[in-house]
Parts: C-alpha cells; sequence; structure tokens
C-alpha cells in the first residue's frame, strides 16, 4: 500500500482500472469453467447410470438362472461404446459374474462393497458401481468404468478459449484507461501547479479556471473560494495581531504572576506533607520519634545487624511512681516532666541511637551497633544517672528514677516483637528488684512471664470453677478474752499448684483487673458469712475487708457495698474496710472521696500497715479513718529492737492524739502482746491465737465463747 501512495494519479487510475478489469474478468471465467465442469460431471453420471439399469434390466434373469454366457452377450453392445473402459456383473457374493473390458486397455477392477449406488470421479476416468435388484431385492452389482479424458480434453480446450479472451479483454482496457484517465488527472495537475506556486510565492490571488461541472470542477471553485477565504482571513490577522501581542504581554505577565503563587502554594503544600509526615511519626508531646517510627527503625537495624553479624541492644525505660506525681500534682506537671525526662534521655545517647516514646511513662531506646552486650549497659547506667538527678517543673522539685529492661539481637530475640518482649519482661523484672535499676534479659524471665500468663489465666477461671475461698482470722480483745472482730483473708486453691497465697495472685489481679470481680465476690461472701454468723448468736462480731487500689478507685464500689448490705440485711457498723496506708496516697483525692462516700453508709474504715508507707499526718488527718493497724514490720522485733518500741509507741500516742482506735496486728508472742497491753492497746491479731482459719472452725471458735490462748495466767 505505500508503494501505492507514491506513484502519479494517471497511473493509480490506469493500475484501479485494470485490477477492476481483472477481477471481473477472472471471476467470469472461473464461473464458466466450474459451471461446465459440473455439468460435464453430470452428463457422465447420468450416462453410466442409463448404462447401468439397461444391463442390469438384461442380465437379471441370467443371474437368477447363473447363466454366464447371457451375461457376457448382454455386456456385448459395450463395445459399440468408445468411452466406456471395462463393465462386471457381481452377484450377490460380490464374485465376478461377467466381464467386460475395452480391447487394449487394462483395467485393474476392484470388486465392490455391499452398500448402495455410487459414482466416483477420478483424474482420467469415472466409476459407477450400483446394485442389481429383483421385486426389489438385490441380486447383484453392476460396476461400470468411463473414460473421462474426452470431457477433459473438451474443457481445456475452453479455458483456452476463455484465457485469450480475457487477454484481449485487458488489453483494450489498457488502452481505454489510458486515455480516460486524462479527463480526471489534467484538471487537477493544473490545480497541484497553482497551490505549488501560492506555496511557494505566498500569493494569494491567483485562480484556476474550471472547465466542466462535474466533482473536478466543484473542486476547482472550492479552491478558489477558499483562496477568497485566506485572503480575507489575512486582512482580518493584519488587523488584530498588534492587539493579539498586547494580549499575549498581559496574559504572560499574569501567568508569571500565577506561577509564583503556585511556587509558593507548593512549597506550603510540602512543608504541611512533611509536617504531617513529622506528626505521623514522633510523639506529639515530646518530639520523640513514636512506636510507629521506631518499630521501622528497629527492623532495619535487626538487618543490617544480621548481615554483619553484629550486636544490636534495646532498652525499655518506664517511669517509676509517675502516676503518683500525675495524679498529686496535675497532667499539666506530669507532661512537662516528660518533655524533660525526653530531654535527658536525648543527651545520653549516641549519634546513631534513637530514643522514643511509647507513651504515658514509657520510653525505648534503640542501639543499632554495639561492640558488646555492656556498651547497653553503660548507656542505661548514664540513662539512670542523668534521671536521678532532681527535675523542677513548675516549682516543684521531682525525682523521676526509671526501670530499665535490656534486651540484646540476636541472643535474646531475632525479630523485633520478641526483642521489645524481652526488653519488656526484663522491665518489670527491674521494678520487682526495687525500681531504679537496670536489669538484662534472661531466659528464665520468659519462663516466669510464661508462669504468670498461665497463672492469670486460670485466675480468670477460678471464680467460675469455685477455685477461691475466704479464711478468716480472729481479732481478740484481751480484756474480754473474746473474738471481737475476723479479717477475711481470700486464698486460692488451685487445681495443680494448691494453695496460693494472696501476696502471689492479688498483683496479678489487680495488673489484669481481675480484682474487680474477684473483689466484688470478696465483699459478697465475708457479708453473707457475717450474717450466718449473727443468725447463730453472734450479733456483735464485726468483720474486716480489705480493699485494693483498683476497687478504691472504681466509681461502682460503694454501690456494691451498699448492695451487698442491704441484700444481706447487715448492720454497717459491723463492716470494717481496710486499706493499706500506700494504697490511700497513691490517689489522695479520690481515695479521700470514695472513702467519705463508704462512711456515708455507716461502715469503718481502718489503715493497714500504718508507718510502714510514706503519709503525713496532714494527709492522715484529712482521711475518714476510724482505726489504724500497727505494721507488723515493727510487731516482729518488739521487744528485742528498742528502736520499733519506740515507734510502737509513737504510732500510739499520735492515734490517741487523734482520737483513732489501735489493733496491734502480728502478735506471735506472749511478750509482745504484753508490751501492747502495758500500753493500753488490747485488740490483738496474730499467731499467738489464731492463723486464718476456713469458716467450720471459726464457727466452732465462736461457740467456745473465749479465745484460746489462757489470757488469765498472762502477767
Amino acid at each position: 500500500m505505500n508503494i501505492l501512495c507514491n506513484i502519479p494519479v494517471r497511473r493509480k487510475i490506469i493500475l484501479i482500472i485494470m485490477l477492476v478489469s481483472m477481477a471481473s474478468l477472472s471471476l467470469a471465467v472461473s464461473a464458466f469453467f466450474f459451471m461446465e465442469r459440473y455439468n460435464a460431471r453430470q452428463i457422465a453420471a447420468n450416462n453410466l447410470q442409463t448404462m447401468a439399469e439397461i444391463i442390469a434390466a438384461n442380465s437379471k434373469a441370467a443371474i437368477l438362472f447363473s447363466d454366464n454366457i447371457a451375461a457376457e452377450e448382454t455386456l456385448e453392445f459395450l463395445h459399440y461404446q468408445d468411452h466406456i473402459l471395462a463393465a462386471t456383473i457381481y452377484g450377490m457374493d460380490l464374485e465376478p459374474f461377467a466381464v467386460y473390458k475395452k480391447p487394449g486397455v487394462e483395467v485393474d477392477i476392484t470388486a465392490p462393497s455391499s452398500e448402495g449406488n455410487n459414482v466416483l470421479f477420478w483424474r482420467d476416468y469415472v466409476e459407477l458401481i450400483t446394485r442389481i435388484h429383483h421385486e426389489d431385492v438385490p441380486i447383484g452389482h453392476i460396476y461400470l468404468r468411463s473414460d473421462f479424458r474426452l470431457i477433459q480434453d473438451h474443457l481445456s480446450w475452453y479455458v483456452s478459449i476463455a484465457l485469450l479472451v480475457f487477454i484481449a479483454s485487458l488489453l483494450i482496457a489498457l488502452v481505454l484507461s489510458d486515455r480516460l484517465q486524462r479527463i480526471i488527472t489534467d484538471p487537477l495537475l493544473r490545480l497541484s501547479e497553482v497551490a505549488r506556486k501560492i506555496t511557494t510565492e505566498k500569493n494569494y490571488s491567483l485562480r484556476l479556471q474550471s472547465e466542466s461541472k462535474d466533482e473536478v470542477g466543484n473542486l476547482i471553485t472550492d479552491f478558489n473560494g477558499m483562496l477568497d477565504q485566506i485572503q480575507i482571513r489575512d486582512e482580518e490577522l493584519e488587523v488584530h495581531r498588534s492587539a493579539l501581542e498586547d494580549l499575549v504581554a498581559q496574559r504572560t505577565s499574569a501567568l508569571e504572576s500565577a506561577n509564583g503563587e503556585m511556587e509558593a502554594a507548593k512549597r506550603e503544600a510540602e512543608e504541611i506533607a512533611d509536617r504531617m509526615e513529622y506528626q505521623a511519626h514522633h510523639d506529639h508531646l515530646t518530639g520523640l520519634p513514636n512506636r510507629t517510627l521506631l518499630i521501622d527503625r528497629i527492623g532495619r537495624a535487626l538487618s543490617h545487624a544480621h548481615r554483619e553479624q553484629a550486636l544490636a541492644g534495646l532498652l525499655f525505660l518506664d517511669l517509676d511512681r509517675f502516676k503518683l506525681i500525675n495524679d498529686s500534682l496535675g497532667h499539666a506537671i506530669g507532661d512537662e516532666l516528660l518533655r524533660v525526662v525526653a530531654q535527658r534521655l536525648e543527651r545520653c545517647i549516641r549519634e546513631d541511637d534513637t530514643v522514643a516514646r511509647l507513651g504515658g511513662d514509657e520510653f525505648m531506646v534503640l542501639l543499632p551497633s554495639i561492640e558488646k552486650t555492656s556498651d547497653a549497659g553503660y548507656i542505661g547506667k548514664r540513662i539512670i544517672d542523668a534521671l536521678n538527678e532532681p527535675i523542677i517543673c513548675d516549682g516543684f522539685e521531682l525525682n523521676a528514677t526509671t526501670s530499665i529492661g535490656v534486651s540484646i539481637y540476636p541472643y535474646d530475640g531475632e525479630d523485633t516483637d520478641t526483642l521489645i518482649k524481652s526488653a519488656d519482661i526484663s522491665m518489670y523484672r527491674a521494678k520487682s528488684l526495687g525500681r531504679n535499676k537496670l536489669v538484662y534479659y534472661t531466659a528464665e524471665m520468659n519462663e516466669e512471664s510464661r508462669k504468670r500468663l498461665i497463672l492469670e489465666n486460670d485466675l480468670r477461671k477460678a471464680l467460675e470453677k469455685q477455685e477461691l475461698t475466704l479464711l478468716y482470722q480472729p481479732i481478740v480483745d484481751t480484756r474480754k478474752n473474746a473474738v471481737i472482730s475476723v479479717e477475711a483473708l481470700m486464698l486460692w486453691n488451685h487445681p495443680t499448684m494448691g494453695l496460693v497465697p494472696p501476696a502471689e495472685f492479688i498483683p496479678l489481679a489487680e495488673d489484669s483487673g481481675l480484682i474487680v470481680p474477684i473483689g466484688e465476690w470478696v465483699i459478697r461472701t465475708a457479708l453473707r458469712k457475717l450474717r450466718d454468723c449473727h443468725n447463730a448468736g453472734h450479733p456483735d462480731l464485726r468483720i474486716a475487708v480489705n480493699l485494693s487500689p483498683t476497687q478504691l478507685s472504681r466509681p461502682g464500689l460503694v454501690s456494691v457495698i451498699e448492695q451487698s448490705i442491704d441484700e444481706f440485711q447487715i448492720n454497717p457498723c459491723r463492716v470494717d474496710f481496710e486499706i493499706t496506708e500506700s494504697v490511700a496516697m497513691q490517689n489522695l483525692d479520690t481515695a479521700s472521696v470514695t472513702l467519705e462516700k463508704l462512711k456515708g453508709l455507716g461502715v469503718s474504715i481502718t489503715l493497714d500497715d500504718f508507718g510502714t508507707g510514706y503519709s503525713s499526718l496532714s494527709h492522715l488527718n484529712s482521711l475518714p479513718i476510724d482505726t489504724i493497724k500497727i505494721g507488723q514490720s515493727f510487731v516482729r522485733n518488739i521487744p528485742e529492737s528498742m528502736g520499733d518500741m519506740s515507734i510502737a509507741q509513737a504510732i500510739i500516742a499520735m492515734a490517741n492524739s487523734l482520737d483513732l482506735s489501735l489493733i496491734a496486728e502480728g502478735v506471735e508472742h506472749i511478750k509482745q502482746m504484753n508490751f501492747f497491753r502495758q500500753q493500753g492497746i488490747h485488740v490483738i491479731q496474730g499467731y499467738l491465737f489464731s492463723k486464718p482459719v476456713p469458716e467450720e472452725e471459726l464457727m466452732e471458735m465462736l461457740g467456745s465463747h473465749s479465745t484460746r490462748f489462757p489470757l488469765d495466767v498472762v502477767k
């Protein structure tokens, strides 16, 4: 097709006429040839069919009477048929019955099949195989072969004549097309010449004369009209050119101004995107990387350490007693403390290290490259020393110590989650060892963590499985030699570990939040037991129930206690709730409000383990306390320790001055009891009288109407 595009139009027209003529003549010759060939084949087939019918009609009797001679005589008339090459009559057994072959012709005749009529055309001959019927019953077959060469010779002559006509027609078409194409091409050539001249000289006044009214004439007329329009447009363009140049100048100035504004907007958008990117990966309070950015950096650091076969360290930091500062001094001071801590942490690390805030008072330091494990401890020691220095926030001098857990790649984990988990576990170990310490992770810690998790899961099912039980330790009035109250103490009867003391599972319940349902169960169970004791004839018996920090800060605690008192119809004045000194001081404001509400119910409040915490007299005086329990840590060494005796005497004097009742807890020896009796303290609790006992033994003890210790012999 590309070749056709490049040849002149006159040759294209000649070529088109010749191609159309050739196509038309070829189709006509082909159609006549195939029609003639089809008719010749039909005539040959009909001829053979007619001869077969004649032979069948004349040979029926011969076949029926097995007269071969008569059958061969029937075939004799084929001598006069020049185109018949061979003929054979077969019986039903497909054996030749009579045979005819044209003299001088060698023919191989194939026995027919048992199927019906069939005409076959071959290159030089035609075959016919048909059945012979007598009264619609097949009795034999006829085979005829006809010479097809005469028909083919006729067809060849026909094709020769058609080719001569074809060639003559093409020659005539060639001569005529050469003459006729000039009618079209000459005007087009003149038009092309004028257009070329206009393009070269830019002279749009030239025109071409049209001599015909056909499409070419219309084209020339339209071409002249186009030139007229071009002249008019040139004049208009010249008029508007100067105005357009002025407009372009104005637009250019406006675009330059718009480009400046777009550039400024682009810079602003990039700055916003940078700020959003920064905010997405940094803590808004301290400006440190957040957990998302830290996790990404830990992953890259571990990949680098893996390739270089190097060590990497992770430090998990948690500020000690930050919640106390936050609750007592307010969140504003707590936030300022966190910002100062973040600044000190950044001063303690190396250039390639990362310090991040995970949330709350938790921080993490990534050491992507260390030479030995002690390098992590060295940086951790610098952090501890830096935070031990007092911090001034809004006029308050604060001490923000920290507990640090350390994990090392690849010893303590080969992936991010495991390494963080190991550091977290070791941080909790540092807290359990007294805080303000740095502890490296060990495999034993993970085992303890796993046991803690198992124990927590078992504790979740302990209430449902009724594995929790209450024991009751008597509180004795030595003047009456009688039990006046009992303290409800909880034990966990673990199916495999046996009895688990409160010191082992109460902290776990606090951390997991299980202390809330467990605490409610303790309150209801203790008050139910108190009701049973009152109904059994001990209406003056009191009961003491311990409250945890989580319970004390829970808004629904007062409602639970009030509902339980109403349900079991208990006189509130027979119920004591014990809180430790540290619990009360953790959130003094909340504790004061909750304790005031409890006092409104009519119950008593006892401050347990007094002297072991960090409360001041002003704080103590602000709490609605009825009774103080002297901590057994002071009682344990009386009377051997003069210091403990002095502390106990000071606590007694202070309580008397505040008009508070006193209970001596942890009394195990007669000398300890005598000391407190001499100080005017007659309410005693301890193993000297009884260990915590099940409810059955408690009822037996109350039934004896006296203590198990013969107080009358005490001097």
